[in-house]
């Protein structure tokens, strides 16, 4: 820890470096009104300011905060298409990963800033040390997630003792504004074959990609239930067949197109029924 003393009488502030156990020593202060400070980094700066006689030893004690750390942080951006309401639907989605060395009991709040729009949203923690936010566009600036392109966005964390560490910037890739659509089954139709294939439209998109297929099995309560999914899928594919036979209901289906940093867009819904 870099150590400074200052008179605060006027004279040469003196500098020097603790040792391996926080101690230090400075000779030659003149007597008088001392102000010192500690500072290194990851640390909140500590100061306290004492008399001291000149010919005589005095002793100083600085307790230094550890400040929180950001140890992970992911922005994405996600749109869905959907039958009702006929409205889609832009989110943003914040992941981060905090601690505090000191000890994790420390993080007292998470947050998501963007300093050029004046925006902040607090993240809920979800896990030990896992913080996470699910922001629709209406809670953005302008009322939509493409406001937030091209900004520095930033997890902010502060402590119990009010010190407050900013993660690196981070930045949106993109907003998948174009989205999948289903080719069959849909339209509420009622299968010939079980198990079903699922075939959508291929998406020409400018950028790498992949696809993500859901099933939704509608139970009695009129609630969708996942029953399958798969992930990753390559971009030349259209179809999935499914790998066992549905139980008799009603399902719907819908196709995800997920790009490298985990923006996404999803279809309207396909709807069909098992015999």
């Amino acid at each position: 820890v870099r150590v400074r003393v200052m008179p605060q009488g006027g004279g040469t502030e003196r500098v020097t470096t603790t040792a391996t156990d926080g101690t230090f020593t400075l000779d030659g202060i003149p007597g008088g009104r001392i102000l010192v400070v500690a500072e290194a980094d990851g640390l909140a700066e500590a100061s306290v300011e004492t008399d001291v006689v000149a010919g005589s030893t005095s002793e100083v004690l600085l307790q230094l905060n550890a400040l929180p750390v950001v140890t992970a942080q992911a922005a994405r951006t996600v749109h869905i298409e959907r039958w009702f309401p006929d409205v889609p639907v832009f989110r943003l989605e914040v992941e981060a990963g905090v601690t505090d060395p000191d000890r994790s009991s420390d993080v007292d709040a998470v947050a998501l800033v963007v300093e050029s729009l004046g925006f902040r949203a607090p993240l809920t923690e979800v896990g030990p040390g896992r913080y996470e936010a699910a922001l629709d566009a209406a809670a953005l600036p302008g009322g939509q997630v493409q406001s937030l392109l091209g900004q520095a966005l930033r997890i902010e964390v502060t402590d119990v003792a009010g010190a407050v560490a900013l993660g690196p910037p981070l930045a949106l890739v993109r907003v998948i504004e174009q989205t999948p659509l289903t080719a069959s089954p849909q339209g509420l139709v009622t299968l010939a074959a079980n198990p079903p294939v699922l075939e959508w439209r291929p998406a020409a998109l400018p950028f790498a990609f992949t696809y993500r297929a859901d099933v939704f099995l509608i139970d009695g309560a009129g609630i969708p239930n996942l029953i399958q999914s798969a992930d990753g899928l390559s971009p030349a594919t259209t179809t999935l067949p499914l790998a066992a036979a549905l139980a008799p209901g009603d399902y719907y289906w819908t196709i995800w197109v997920t790009d490298a940093a985990g923006n996404r867009s999803r279809s309207k819904e396909a709807g069909f029924r098992v015999p």
